[in-house]
């Protein structure tokens, strides 16, 4: 199958599974607000930061046709017209010596370099060979963390709707999908109940196991700014090593690597016992589980050389399984165990 066949047929699979309105087309240029700007000789334009996940906004400046600098967007709600190191080095990934500009097939024991429409008729009569062999579930896409909205749905259009496949990840996968479980088992959202002008109300912010200055500087930068024009605010640094953040701390909490439980633990053991427990609240939105107490069961989908872990069976459904499911438990029974 060529390209043009293949793409013809995937675009009119994916046709109908989701299209923007007309009104969501203008809502998103709006919200864009993507207009270009001259100032002397760099044309400006807006974009988002491809780095982490903060959502800083962006102008790049442009001179025939490459980037000459950046410079953060003082109308974004989030950046307010900062950026970090990261988001001044944005060029870099366009301009690095070592990035690769043109598809590349191996060749023996080496690379050769081929156009792009002989890759794309390649990968496309590689899948195709794969859906009619092994169908659907034969396929897949792992992406990168730095795909804009627009890369995903673009993705998720063709995999889903064209080539009829659900196998679309990316590498979030790895390091977010973790984070997703605790906020949906925690709150039954699959994100932290909040918003960044949190950063702005608070009085107290409890930063575990996170270096928020190296981290997300822009972020971090809001909460400095809420202490210097309220010095009743404070910050508590927990983690298990010092850390810039640690130098803008009231307050540093050091503990061995493994023990954060147990300080959790303690910090409600406190809480219960000084009466800071809103008892009917917790009744009525709070489900409590008693885990386990024998450590050598606990494995939650991994093994390891120290003795607190078993190799489970062998079969995918037992790779990453959490062998510590739990039973029903009551808000007395916590009280109880903490005393």
């Amino acid at each position: 199958m060529k390209r043009r066949n293949f793409l013809t047929t995937i675009g009119a699979s994916a046709a109908g599974i989701a299209a923007f309105s007309c009104a969501d087309r203008e809502e998103a240029a709006r919200l864009a607000g993507n207009s270009a700007s001259v100032d002397g000789d760099l044309t400006w334009t807006k974009a988002p930061c491809r780095y982490c996940g903060t959502g800083c906004g962006v102008e790049v400046g442009v001179k025939d046709n490459r980037v000459m600098a950046v410079r953060g967007d003082e109308k974004s709600p989030v950046n307010r017209g900062l950026l970090c190191v990261k988001g001044y080095h944005l060029p870099g990934m366009l301009y690095g010596e070592d990035r690769l500009e043109h598809p590349m097939l191996r060749d023996g024991d080496g690379w050769k370099r081929i156009s792009w429409d002989e890759a794309i008729d390649l990968i496309a009569t590689k899948y195709q060979e794969a859906l009619d062999q092994y169908g659907p579930e034969s396929v897949a896409s792992y992406s990168s963390g730095q795909s804009t909205v627009f890369d995903g749905y673009a993705v998720s259009k063709w995999f889903r709707g064209g080539l009829k496949s659900n196998n679309v990840e990316p590498n979030a996968r790895l390091c977010m999908a973790s984070a997703v479980t605790g906020f949906m088992t925690q709150f039954q959202s699959d994100e932290p109940m909040g918003c960044y002008e949190d950063f702005e109300a608070g009085d107290d912010f409890v930063l575990w196991g996170n270096n928020m200055a190296e981290m997300h500087p822009v972020l971090f930068s809001r909460i400095l700014a809420n202490k210097r024009d309220n010095p009743g605010v404070r910050i508590v640094d927990i983690g298990t090593r010092r850390t810039p953040t640690s130098d803008y701390a009231d307050m540093y909490v050091e503990f061995v690597p493994g023990s954060d439980l147990a300080l959790a633990n303690g910090i409600l053991h406190l809480l219960v016992r000084d009466g800071k427990v809103n008892n009917a609240f917790v009744r009525e939105n709070v489900i409590f589980k008693r885990g386990i107490e024998d450590l050598a069961r606990i494995g939650y989908g991994s093994w390891g050389q120290d003795g607190l872990g078993t190799r489970p069976a062998d079969g995918p459904a037992e790779h990453y399984r959490f062998r510590d499911q739990g039973r029903d438990s009551s808000l007395a029974e916590l009280e109880r165990f903490l005393a």
